[in-house]
């Protein structure tokens, strides 16, 4: 076979391999020479297939310790997607609505299973959110954070590492020209929408959800203009 194929081949038998001996992450792999063995090519061969797993997150190499199975991420994506919005400004905005949809189709469920615990994490988030504000301190993460608390308790970390990407390719990218100027707006907007999930009033937190990425989508089109 060509270079490419073989090394395509060696790929997908040690994506089997993992699969069909129930590895998990951080579980070691056979060293270099199994996999030389085992196909019957060269060193240079096994370390291409070696290297296109690692950058798909499948593998990690832990120099002079050898080759483990690395736990599911998005880091390939996230690479992608920054690198795509940065050739192609409007990819921004259709990501960021990609968002929308997927936290708008998900609040309903959060807010009907949501414990007292948890509203009071995100009003304590909201509280240092407002206290930062009066000191000038950064408060970005903050919004992630409530975001994240909100949705946990969904148990899909599917979903959560979804919107991990989404917040690292916001803050990645040169977006000034997005975030608001009234530091006020983000905190407030974001206290109606907890005074809804105390409420337990799944369709109003959607609406106000809503709301609230509407005025960032216009930032973000007019940003793009």
């Amino acid at each position: 076979m060509r270079s490419p194929a073989r090394s395509q081949e060696i790929r997908q038998q040690m994506q089997e391999y993992i699969l069909r001996n129930h590895l998990r992450a951080g579980d070691a792999l056979p060293p270099e020479s199994y996999w030389t063995e085992t196909f019957g090519v060269g060193r240079s061969s096994v370390r291409e297939a070696i290297k296109v797993l690692q950058a798909l997150g499948v593998v990690e190499i832990r120099h002079g310790n050898g080759l483990y199975v690395r736990a599911v991420n998005f880091d390939p994506v996230l690479e992608s997607l920054t690198y795509q919005m940065r050739f192609r400004p409007q990819m921004f905005a259709e990501v960021f609505r990609i968002r929308v949809w997927l936290e708008s189709a998900a609040i309903e469920e959060a807010v009907r299973g949501i414990s007292d615990a948890v509203v009071a994490e995100l009003g304590e988030i909201l509280a240092e959110w407002r206290r930062r504000i009066q000191t000038g301190e950064s408060h970005v993460e903050l919004d992630e954070a409530f975001h994240r608390a909100l949705y946990a308790s969904l148990h899909n970390s599917t979903l959560l590492g979804l919107f991990r990407v989404f917040w690292i390719v916001f803050q990645t990218l040169d977006i000034d020209a997005i975030r608001t100027t009234d530091p006020e707006l983000g905190v407030a907007e974001h206290e109606l929408l907890l005074d809804a999930i105390r409420a337990r009033d799944a369709e109003l937190a959607r609406q106000r959800l809503i709301e609230h990425f509407s005025h960032v989508q216009a930032r973000i089109d007019q940003a793009i203009r």
